[in-house]
């Protein structure tokens, strides 16, 4: 039971993580109208955000092996939340450029820990547990227009970050006192990444481009091709609501064939994103919400898989790191096309960078990167349990 109350409330405290982030892109039309600022300007709102996120992963990777995950966990939940609150208080674009920048120093600390722990706490069901954590993304961006968007067109749009903020705060007292103690904290810590991470995580650099790009513009691209902001956020929620099932199937499924359920994620995202372009159908999104959020679980539980017990927690913010460079730059170079060359021609990036990923995931795969490499450690036994006494 203790096992299951850490994985849905660390699950939740990741939820809001993306919930607040992604709060922009759900906006995106009325904050670009209300600021007066270009689709470049939306994008690097999220490119505020993702570089500090992205700089601090492998320092909470090893902050949290050090000073004990749920700690870092606690602390990442109330940072983010308060730091989102204070967009109330921004009053032009460059406010809530440090705003943002601020949210995504602490937002960063979640992910390696949160990761660390789960794989440390379930071991050889690490790939179904990691796919549950990973429903975060999904639900945190599918719920968001639910609750952003009418609070936005009744009241105004930075009250929204007020109401996410108090939602999220809950979650960071559950945490501190619904699970007593520390959770997962190895007696030994080493610094140390190794060799064989690379071309996964430069996969990871271009699927998470890709995928923050398309979210941070898909509910503008679909205004844009006719539909009302309402029924472009619903079918945004829509979505990642069907998300929520790429990502605990995904799970099961890495357990059951493992990394190559990484390449065929990628491919599959290649094919719907490119589909979805050339023919705008509704339709579409059930397989594309599918599949564009399986990628987490997987990869996650993938790079679990080239670390050792002293280094988990480096390894796992180390790839993620690199991957939130490309979630940096993708939204930005995505926008500044758009107001160049138009939707279509601009979104055609994602695809070509998920097919890019599916070869480089497949080069990982040859026998010249398999196993952890000689400057990993030994895994665990799987047998071992965390809560022995």
């Amino acid at each position: 039971m203790r096992k299951l109350i850490i994985l849905v409330l660390v699950s939740l405290g990741w939820i809001f993580n993306y919930s607040h982030r992604m709060a922009v892109p759900s906006l995106a039309p009325l904050i670009r109208d209300d600021l007066h600022i270009t689709n470049a300007e939306i994008g690097l709102l999220m490119t505020s955000l993702l570089l500090p996120y992205a700089l601090i992963q492998v320092p909470a990777g090893y902050i949290g092996d050090k000073i004990g995950r749920k700690r870092l966990l606690v602390l990442s939940i109330l940072g983010y939340s308060l730091s989102s609150a204070f967009i109330v208080l921004t009053k032009d674009y460059w406010d809530m450029l440090i705003v943002r920048f601020i949210y995504g120093l602490f937002a960063g600390l979640y992910y390696a820990p949160a990761t660390a722990l789960i794989s440390e706490v379930f071991r050889e069901k690490k790939g179904s547990a990691l796919g549950f954590f990973m429903v975060g993304p999904a639900i945190g961006t599918g719920v968001t227009p639910l609750i952003v968007v009418p609070i936005a067109l009744t009241f105004n749009w930075r009250l929204s970050f007020l109401v996410l903020s108090l939602m999220s705060s809950f979650v960071a007292v559950l945490l501190a006192f619904a699970v007593r103690g520390e959770v997962s904290k190895p007696e030994v810590v080493r610094f140390s990444i190794p060799g064989n991470v690379f071309l996964l995580s430069l996969a990871n650099f271009l699927g998470l481009g890709a995928f923050f790009a398309l979210l941070t513009f898909l509910v503008s691209y679909l205004v844009s091709q006719g539909a009302s902001l309402e029924k472009a956020s619903a079918m945004f929620s829509l979505l990642s609501m069907i998300g929520i099932l790429g990502s605990i199937s995904a799970g099961f499924l890495y357990d059951r064939i493992g990394k190559v359920s990484v390449s065929l994620a990628f491919l599959m995202n290649a094919l719907f994103t490119f589909l979805i372009l050339i023919w705008p159908n509704p339709i579409l999104l059930i397989p594309l919400g599918f599949f564009l959020y399986s990628v987490g679980g997987i990869i996650t539980a993938y790079t679990s898989e080239k670390a050792g017990k002293e280094n988990l927690g480096v390894v796992m913010g180390f790839v993620n790191m690199v991957g939130f460079f490309g979630a940096t730059i993708g939204p930005y170079v995505v926008g500044k096309l758009i107001d160049i060359a138009g939707y279509k021609r601009a979104l055609l990036l994602v695809p070509l960078a998920y097919l890019v990923s599916t070869l480089l995931i497949f080069l990982d795969m040859s026998p010249r990167h398999r196993g952890t490499g000689p400057s990993s450690f030994p895994r665990p036994r799987l047998s071992e349990d965390p809560f022995e006494v």
